[in-house]
């Protein structure tokens, strides 16, 4: 008996360090945030769809976080609607991201915010964007997944469209996924890109 309890607590510290293993590979994990009831009912009544994503941040080398909202026609890029930076610290690894859009009238508006410890950046877009009225809509995000340094991730996206079926990859990982998501008459690519630079450093692009 004392040698099963034995084994299974060396099973437990495996586990326990194989999970430490990974997250330290990690340049930083980022999923869907836990929003409380209240917090919910508050996204909900100020958008109509809404993006929350808690991040940690592993690496020492990171930087600041890239927040973005590409818009597409019919799969080619019209412009990036949001784009948005904020400084991040390993000392303060916890992050939460958020992005809710709205319409009104068919007007789009965005608001997107980056929120740490340190304080908050954020940005508010209801001009230069496209009106978009009687159509249906589908929004999906991710569920969990790695952010690595200096690369672009897609976190969520919107499609709106006229089509009967809307149909996206769950993951928009390589340029076909991108391809099929964007096909669409209308559709808004979420992205966060970890960077190990500040824009306007020399040689940060």
């Amino acid at each position: 008996m004392l040698r099963r309890k034995i084994m299974i607590l060396l099973s437990l510290l495996s586990l326990i360090a194989a999970c430490s293993s990974q997250e330290e590979k990690q340049d930083a994990h980022i999923e869907e945030g836990e929003l409380t009831d209240y917090e919910r009912s508050l996204t909900d009544l100020v958008s109509e769809n809404s993006f929350v994503y808690d991040v940690e941040i592993f690496n020492e080398d990171a930087k600041e976080v890239r927040l973005k909202v590409d818009y597409y026609q019919e799969g080619e890029l019209v412009n990036s609607i949001v784009n948005l930076a904020t400084t991040v610290d390993v000392e303060e690894p916890e992050a939460r991201f958020v992005f809710l859009n709205t319409s009104s009238n068919g007007q789009e508006k965005w608001i997107t915010a980056a929120m740490t410890e340190n304080g908050m950046a954020s940005s508010t877009v209801d001009e230069g964007l496209p009106k978009i009225e009687d159509m249906s809509g589908m929004a999906g995000s991710l569920g969990g997944t790695s952010l690595e340094l200096n690369k672009e991730a897609v976190i969520g996206s919107i499609v709106k469209s006229n089509e009967e079926t809307i149909s996206t990859p769950v993951n928009i990982e390589t340029d076909e996924d991108l391809k099929k998501a964007t096909s669409y008459e209308h559709v808004f690519i979420l992205t966060a890109t970890l960077m190990d630079c500040h824009i306007g450093d020399e040689g940060c692009t």
